[in-house]
């Protein structure tokens, strides 16, 4: 009887011992919102996002002597899309086609470069968000957002800490969107 229970038990921990960690990183920014500006009147503007950057990996890492390529749990475009949505709709504009100023949220980098040794990790965060603005009087303007964070920690460097450095990465980015006017002031100058 012993030995009928003892097998599949063992066998359970050895295979569990063999699974490998996930390869996706939870990407769950804290979003910001601006103010509401009150003089805004229906103003409407279309917003859509793109992804252009060159490998879709959020970071690299060397996990039991093989490259393991962690990926974003939820497509960065559509995310970015979204944070600008909320944003522009707590300034009080509405998102819709048709609109006199379309807004285009391109990433351009987010990536966290892992090191390791045997003690400690580090791993460098980078972002890089442009967002386009094109008004259909054929005035356009591009603004930039970049941000960049560190961190350092004993030993290896797990899915959740590196989870955590591109959050921070997003979070700051994703403030200073909410912060900055440029893109509000040139839709206001542009949406007659």
């Amino acid at each position: 009887m012993l030995k009928k229970l003892l097998f599949p038990l063992v066998a359970v921990f050895m295979l569990a011992s063999c699974a490998t960690p996930p390869t996706t990183i939870d990407v769950s920014p804290t979003i910001s919102l601006p103010q509401q500006d009150p003089s805004l009147m229906g103003v409407t503007v279309s917003i859509n996002g793109a992804d252009q950057r060159k490998d879709q990996a959020l970071a690299k890492v060397t996990r039991d002597n093989q490259l393991v390529t962690l990926t974003p749990s939820r497509d960065l475009r559509f995310l970015l899309q979204e944070v600008l949505e909320k944003q522009m709709t707590a300034r009080g504009y509405m998102i819709g086609p048709n609109s006199p100023v379309d807004l285009q949220i391109i990433v351009n980098q987010l990536y966290a470069d892992v090191s390791q040794g045997s003690v400690r990790y580090n791993i460098a965060t980078k972002a890089d968000i442009v967002i386009i603005a094109t008004a259909k009087n054929g005035n356009k303007m591009t603004k930039n957002y970049r941000s960049s964070y560190n961190v350092e920690g004993a030993f290896q460097a797990t899915n959740k800490n590196i989870a955590n450095a591109v959050n921070s990465v997003l979070t700051d980015t994703i403030a200073d969107m909410a912060q900055d006017t440029s893109v509000h002031d040139f839709i206001k100058q542009n949406a007659r």
